[in-house]
């Protein structure tokens, strides 16, 4: 017979520590979408871990595995470069054990090489240390609809 969890110490994402670290990155992200600013982007930046490590599905154009501080950086701007009128929306976070968020989204966005349009869900996985984001996996409902719209399809 498997012990039950003991629930009365389980609290709803929003009350996290690690979504609390979540939403400052999303606020700094916010901020620098607006401004542009290289201080607003080395803000952004500090709200990750020295050592977070982002991974994005290989066959997009900023895929890979995406180390450091400024690396996480310069995907974002190759991301940006890509991809404007990014919104997500109906975001849905669950906490996984005490370090661990997994958040989904429909997300909306459009390739500036052509101007095509995308709504799909999208999922990330996001583990903290030190309260910061340390490791930060990117799930996309499908690359293929992705490279489409960015004109690099077969």
């Amino acid at each position: 017979m498997h012990e039950r969890p003991d629930v009365s110490t389980l609290q709803p994402a929003t009350q996290s520590k690690p979504f609390r670290a979540l939403m400052r990155f999303y606020e700094a992200e916010r901020r620098y979408s607006a401004t542009g600013s290289a201080a607003d982007r080395n803000a952004l930046l500090a709200t990750l871990h020295p050592d977070i490590v982002l991974y994005q599905p290989e066959s997009l154009p900023y895929g890979g595995e995406w180390r450091g501080r400024e690396a996480f950086g310069n995907w974002l701007d190759a991301f940006v470069q890509a991809w404007t009128g990014v919104t997500p929306t109906d975001p849905a976070f669950h906490t996984c054990g005490t370090d661990t968020i997994i958040s989904t989204v429909t997300m909306r966005a459009t390739a500036r090489s052509t101007g095509t349009e995308i709504i799909m869900p999208m999922c990330q996985v996001i583990r903290f240390t030190d309260e910061l984001p340390i490791e930060w996996r990117n799930f996309a409902w499908d690359t293929a609809k992705m490279l489409d719209a960015l004109g690099l399809s077969g």
